[in-house]
């Protein structure tokens, strides 16, 4: 404890704009009233006045001149501008921050859960050939899957139930009920995106995790920018399912499955087209593949994924931004304010 005091007494106070001026306005204040004082000393004793009585009066100069009130108006006009924020409904701790913010010309602000509601959303799909709109917003199940603007029937369409069920099958998050009925996710609301869109589409997670149990994982990790799960049931083939980057998934990748769920020929340069252009939309895009293991294989390791996968398809996520949000952002703009996200 008594560390920690001595390290935050060791802190630098930040100046803000205003206190360096009033700074620099003291320091050339206390040179010209010296100035003035030692001027009016010599010349006392050019004038052949006795040196004690010139240094008494030098000094009684240097006090007088010196302005006393000088704080005590600036502290009440600092005040009189907190009162002001105070009934803007902005709190400001320090006074001197009154006169820093209205000089404000550039605001940093982070993005996950303060310019966003922290709640990533898949809204594109690309799978089969297709491209598909998943609407609703946030963690809510209440949404649809689109082809052009029709709903999509399930069962017609393998790549894109395989892309789905890559999504749910690879994951390590859970979707939970709190005491309030609202959901809230236990892991990474990336992940948890992935839930809600197979829920959107009918699937059910209970039913394909006991048909496909997991067996063995490799998480994910920045070296590798991928996750792997290897699934199935004793007496039956095994598969494994990967998420991760496109330009990752697609260096291991043979072949693409196709909408009736046979593999074809894998078009690189189509899939990273489609991957930019997602990211052009503002969405976080995330690839997904697979690999058909005989019914003996129970080990999961890094060289069982170095190759000869199918690609399933591609989901692009979004963090709707807040409500409120949208009208901070044009009221800075007017105000000639620009804004600038920071985010990792």
């Amino acid at each position: 404890m008594g560390r920690i005091a001595g390290m935050m007494g060791l802190a630098e106070d930040v100046q803000t704009p205003f206190t360096r001026k009033i700074k620099q306005f003291s320091k050339l204040l206390m040179y010209m009233i010296l100035g003035l004082a030692a001027l009016i000393f010599a010349s006392g004793i050019l004038r052949g006045t006795p040196w004690p009585e010139m240094f008494m009066a030098a000094i009684a100069l240097a006090v007088g001149a010196i302005p006393e009130g000088f704080p005590a108006v600036v502290t009440i006009a600092l005040a009189i501008g907190v009162g002001r924020m105070a009934r803007r409904k902005a709190i400001i701790r320090k006074l001197p921050a009154v006169e820093t913010t209205s000089s404000t010309t550039i605001i940093c602000s982070d993005k996950t859960d303060t310019l966003t509601q922290n709640q990533m959303t898949v809204q594109e799909i690309h799978a089969g050939g297709r491209r598909y709109q998943v609407t609703g917003s946030g963690y809510k199940t209440a949404g649809e899957i689109l082809l052009g603007q029709v709903p999509v029937v399930i069962g017609e369409n393998s790549a894109l139930i395989e892309t789905l069920c890559a999504g749910l099958l690879c994951n390590d998050s859970r979707l939970l009920c709190n005491d309030e009925g609202q959901t809230i996710v236990q892991g990474d609301p990336t992940e948890a995106a992935l839930i809600v869109a197979a829920l959107k589409a009918g699937l059910s997670e209970q039913e394909i995790s006991e048909r496909l149990p997991r067996i063995k994982t490799i998480p994910f990790e920045s070296e590798y920018r991928y996750m792997a799960t290897l699934h199935g049931i004793e007496g039956a083939p095994k598969v494994i399912y990967i998420k991760g980057a496109v330009e990752v998934l697609l260096e291991k990748c043979v072949h693409a499955l196709s909408e009736t769920g046979e593999a074809a020929a894998l078009d690189k340069a189509l899939v990273l087209q489609n991957a930019e252009a997602i990211t052009t939309r503002g969405l976080r895009v995330l690839a997904f593949a697979r690999r058909e293991m005989p019914q003996a294989h129970c080990g999961l390791d890094h060289e069982h994924v170095a190759g000869t996968l199918t690609l399933l398809g591609l989901q692009g996520k979004l963090d709707p931004p807040r409500p409120e949000v949208i009208t901070a952002v044009a009221k800075c703009r007017a105000a000639g304010i620009h804004v600038k996200m920071i985010t990792g």
